[in-house]
């Protein structure tokens, strides 16, 4: 008997599925077959039934073997992250934190507002730009900064249903955000 074991989605938007055939692990040497030397693969995951193409047992693991799950990789050639103490780690002695400014985006479909706020915003003037999917840029605003906090009350009555892309920037850093108007 065969049955899914794990799922889990892939850096390149598939959906691959893990598949245990009700052997006990670890298997034995002589137990290769197309079942635990292949993972299923969901190739459209955000369309729906047959339009989904799911391939059973498609994926060959190389001569590999699945049990149950799947594995969890970092990407460990990730660029430095400026600021953290991952980039340099040698002793933690002397560590101090570092405030890292935040973006928080709330749509309200009642009141047709986006709600904009930001923290430990460092820089002394700002741009806020709204851009749709297409990159189009819907509306922009500049100014000064008063204090480390942003908070924008964004009207967006008349928009086009659809996702839609926050960029605040100081002279310092740049913060973006989605929202989605439905």
């Amino acid at each position: 008997m065969t049955t899914i074991a794990q799922l889990k989605r892939a850096p390149d938007n598939k959906i691959y599925i893990a598949t245990n055939f009700g052997q006990v692990y670890p298997y034995t040497d002589s137990m290769y077959n197309s079942i635990n030397m292949n993972l299923s693969v969901i190739n459209s995951p955000d369309s729906l039934g047959l339009a989904c193409d799911l391939q059973p047992f498609s994926f060959n693991l190389g001569g590999k073997r699945c049990y149950s799950g799947l594995p969890n990789n970092p990407d460990y050639d990730m660029p430095a992250l400026a600021g953290s103490p991952c980039d340099t780690l040698t002793s933690l002695n002397g560590f101090v934190p570092v405030n890292v400014a935040g973006l928080y985006v709330y749509y309200s479909p009642q009141w047709q507002t986006a709600f904009i706020n930001a923290d430990k915003l460092s820089g002394k003037t700002y741009r806020l730009s709204i851009f749709d999917l297409m990159g189009k840029e819907v509306f922009s605003e500049s100014g000064k900064i008063t204090s480390p906090y942003y908070t924008k009350n964004l009207n967006c009555t008349g928009w086009a249903k659809g996702m839609y892309v926050v960029s605040l920037e100081t002279e310092k850093e740049k913060l973006t955000k989605k929202f989605v108007i439905e």
